[in-house]
């Protein structure tokens, strides 16, 4: 187990790499106040434990290639279908995020396309599926923030 000043430290580098993932590793270690040997480990040690798991890119709203329509579905499903539903919601690249819910909903899915037609046409293979009882959907209006 990690002594409590590496806890903080750890915690301290995964904010800074949430803000900004392509942070250089001087930089970090400078704000760590540790050598960018350690850095490089303790990504090493973070990423081998899953605790990272990859990085990614975000693209800004002036961004031509980011995705134009998105929408939020609550998922109620049948009994035991949940294992299902999520295997088949995981092998489209459309679905960007899914959850588990506690209350009348059992899943939470944000889907992203590029246009009206094609969000269309999830949303309706999704209230489809096999072991889907019902759907609301919302469809995402502006982006306000996000960390």
């Amino acid at each position: 187990m990690a002594r409590p000043s590496d806890a903080k430290k750890d915690q301290d580098l995964i904010n800074i790499l949430t803000a900004n993932a392509r942070t250089p590793l001087a930089h970090i270690a400078k704000r760590l106040g540790v050598s960018r040997a350690t850095v490089q480990g303790r990504l090493a040690r973070l990423e081998k434990e899953g605790v990272i798991a990859g990085y990614t890119t975000v693209f800004g709203k002036e961004n031509p290639h980011v995705t134009t329509i998105s929408a939020i579905i609550l998922i109620e499903l049948e009994v035991k279908q949940q294992g299902n539903v999520i295997a088949a919601l995981r092998k489209r690249a459309e679905v960007v995020h899914c959850y588990t819910l506690s209350g009348h909903f059992d899943l939470f899915v944000k889907i992203s396309c590029a246009t009206a037609s094609h969000l269309d046409e999830i949303i309706d293979w999704i209230a489809e599926m096999d072991g889907v009882r019902r759907t609301t959907s919302s469809i995402l209006l502006a982006r306000k923030f996000e960390r």
